[in-house]
Order: C-alpha cells, then structure tokens, then sequence
C-alpha cells in the first residue's frame, strides 16, 4: 500500500495546532539548543582559523632593551642571538626609530601623542625564526642575557606571539567543552518536550486511533502522523537556529575577521555545511522524542 504522505503531513499540521503551547515551547528549546550548537561551532571554526592565521605570522618576537645599554653590549647580544640556528634575521630598532614608528603608527591620534613627554620607548631587537616553533626555545634563551630589560613584575620584556596564539587555542577548547555540555542539556529538554507534545497529541486523539485499530490500519499508519509532527518540530526549531546563528555570523563573526585583517574565518561554505548539519540534528531530535512518545504511549 503506498503511504499518503500528504495524508500525515496534514494530520501532523492539526494536531500541532491543537497543542499550539507544547508545539511553540518545543520548537523554541529546540532552537535554542541548535543555536548555541551553531554559535559554538562557529566560534571554535573561528578560533581555530583565527590561531592558524596567527601562527602563520608569528615567527618575530621583539626583544626590549635595557634604558643603559652600550654600544658593546649590544654588539654583544646581537652577535649572540645571530648566532643561533633558529634564527632568521635580528634586526636592531633604536629608541629613536621606535618613536618614529609609534608616532607614524598614531598618526592620527594628535592628543595622544602631545601628551608624550620625550622618548619613552626603549630600543629593540626583532628576532625572526626560521619557523615559530623556535620562538619559545629562543626567546627562553634569550631572557638569560643581562641587556634585556625588566618589567615591573621582575619579568623580562620579551614579546612572544605564539602566546597569544597559545591563548586563543585555549579559550576556544574551553568554548568547545562548555558549549557542547550546554547544547547536550538543551537537546534533551527538547526530546523531552517534544515527547510530551506527541503524547498530548496522540492523547487528544486516543478515540480516533481507537476506531482506527478497530477499522484495521496499520500500525505505521497509525504512527506516521506522530513520527512527522516531531520531525516538522525538530526541523522548524532549525530553521529558526540557522536564522539567528547567521545574524550571529554577521554581526560577530564579521567584526572578528576585519579585527583580524579581513582575514576570512567562516566562510560561506562552512555555513552551508552547519546549516545542513543543524537541521539533520533538528530532525533527529523530533523525531527521536517522537519515538520515545511512541514506545511508551500507544499500544498499536
């Protein structure tokens, strides 16, 4: 016998506008619950993106100089770090040429700079590696020498990018874990509320499906409706999910990228692919808490 599906698929629409509440509040846990799967993706793709940019541009630390440093000294150090495998280049940036570029850098900012009194930057090494990985190992080596200043916390002033990139990778491991326990909440609140939705929908109809059995009709028959109502649920609480994690990527995401020099950290591919991603979890959560609804409230 071929199955009506349009036959269902109005069922499903009467019966979910019969217990319009039930249907509204599980459509919007379901929602919910893909959206904070979608943003978490999103943020983890970003962070992710955002580390490999970073990684990829992070093979120069700069090396701040003690304010008495002579001549020799310097020479010193120079030869020392320029002696070293991993380095590629030293280029050395006076007091003077540090001004200049943090006053070309702030151009536009005129209050701030009259409020600078004399040269307060110090001078410079930029160490570029031969790859970042030797960045920790370098600049380790490189705290040891006596001409590299001192911060006020007794620590010596060394910037590392690669640990701002660390950083990032640990904020977006601990978004991922967070995120993902917080979505495994919600989504079984929505099998939940789902389940209660088609047990008050199958209990409305309980003298139909009655006369059903009685007539004859399967028992798929009988089911069928029921299985779409949670499916038509789980899939309009996607929709709603992929509708605000894009207006999430718009407003976010996109200021991320152009903080991060336009670089390009959710494209529309993947958005595509979590769309696809969120609506299968959409429907797998209705028609799951259908199924749960089934098993335990009808007897066919």
């Amino acid at each position: 016998m071929a199955v009506n599906f349009t036959y269902f698929f109005k069922e499903s629409a009467s019966s979910m506008r019969r217990n319009m509440a039930l249907t509204a509040a599980a459509v919007l846990v379901t929602s919910l619950s893909l959206l904070i799967l979608g943003v978490v993706g999103m943020s983890v793709h970003a962070g992710n993106g955002l580390a490999t940019s970073m990684k990829e541009r992070v093979d120069e630390i700069r090396v701040f100089l003690n304010e008495g440093v002579t001549v020799e000294e310097r020479a010193s150090m120079e030869n020392f770090v320029r002696n070293m495998t991993e380095v590629k280049s030293v280029k050395y940036i006076s007091k003077e040429d540090a001004l200049k570029e943090f006053e070309a850098m702030y151009a536009d900012e005129k209050d701030l700079l009259q409020e600078i009194e004399g040269n307060p930057l110090p001078a410079e090494f930029k160490v570029r590696m031969k790859d970042p990985k030797w960045n920790n190992t370098v600049a380790g080596r490189i705290a040891t020498r006596p001409e590299v200043s001192v911060d006020s916390a007794g620590k010596k002033e060394i910037k590392n990018p690669r640990d701002v990139v660390q950083k990032v990778i640990k904020i977006t491991g601990a978004i991922q874990k967070f995120g993902l326990v917080i979505v495994l909440a919600f989504g079984l609140v929505a099998v939940a509320l789902v389940s209660i939705t088609i047990r008050m929908a199958i209990y409305s109809r309980r003298k139909e499906i009655g006369i059903m059995k009685l007539v004859g009709a399967t028992n798929w028959f009988i089911r069928w409706p029921f299985i779409m109502e949670g499916v038509m649920e789980g899939f309009f609480g996607a929709l709603v999910g992929i509708i605000v994690a894009i207006l999430v990527h718009s407003w976010f995401i996109s200021k991320l990228e152009a903080a991060a020099e336009n670089v390009r950290l959710v494209g529309g591919s993947y958005m595509v692919l979590l769309s696809v991603v969120l609506i299968v979890i959409g429907i797998v959560i209705g028609a799951v808490g259908s199924a749960f609804a089934l098993r335990r409230y009808i007897e066919v």
